[in-house]
């Protein structure tokens, strides 16, 4: 198995996390208005300071959300006390998940699957089989390929037929969409790269 190099603690520390908007993403609050699920028990795979996931336990979602680094997840715990919702968060490794119990009816995560697609694929989608099922959802918001810049602007990139090679082996693709990263700032600058909203779900 692979190993993710990136220092993700160390990148909270200096913050230096431009993905973490403090801003419910747009693209998950219009899939879950447009009634694909009802609230059920769900994983947010990478979840950052938790914004995200404390919205989606405001909607009435149950959730698990787990992070690599612990000064993330101790963000996340605090906004969650703040909004006084019940996130059960761990920091964790996706590629190497304890037993979370049953699996996930939904799975989300924004900005992880771009990611470790270039760090270890089968890794991640022996993750996704883990922790889904027949029926179940994924959303995955990645960076798109169709706009290219530099690097240091913006998310890693992938293309529509790369997304349905890589995780056809295992979801239908429901849903694959163009948008706007919201609230992204990269040297102080608002930026908002060309992104990919992929709905899938478990075969």
């Amino acid at each position: 198995m692979a190993q993710d190099q990136v220092n993700w603690d160390e990148r909270y520390q200096t913050k230096n996390t431009p993905w973490d908007s403090g801003e419910v993403s747009v693209e998950l609050r219009r899939v879950v208005g447009e009634g694909w699920f009802k609230p059920s028990r769900m994983l947010e795979i990478g979840c950052g300071t938790g914004t995200n996931a404390v919205w989606l336990a405001q909607q009435g979602f149950t959730v698990t959300a787990f992070d690599l680094s612990p000064l993330a997840i101790e963000q996340a715990r605090a906004r969650a006390d703040k909004a006084r919702v019940d996130v059960r968060f761990f920091v964790g490794n996706a590629l190497e998940l304890p037993d979370l119990g049953e699996p996930f009816p939904f799975v989300f995560d924004r900005g992880v699957y771009h990611h470790l697609r270039s760090v270890d694929l089968a890794g991640f989608r022996k993750t996704l089989e883990r922790m889904t099922t027949p029926g179940s959802y994924y959303l995955t918001l990645a960076g798109n390929g169709n706009e290219q810049g530099p690097p240091e602007n913006g998310p890693p990139t992938v293309l529509a037929h790369e997304i349905v090679a890589e995780l056809g082996p295992i979801f239908h693709l429901v849903q694959l969409r163009e948008f706007r990263f919201d609230g992204v700032v990269i040297q102080e600058r608002p930026v908002r790269p060309l992104g990919w909203s992929i709905l899938s779900r478990r075969k």
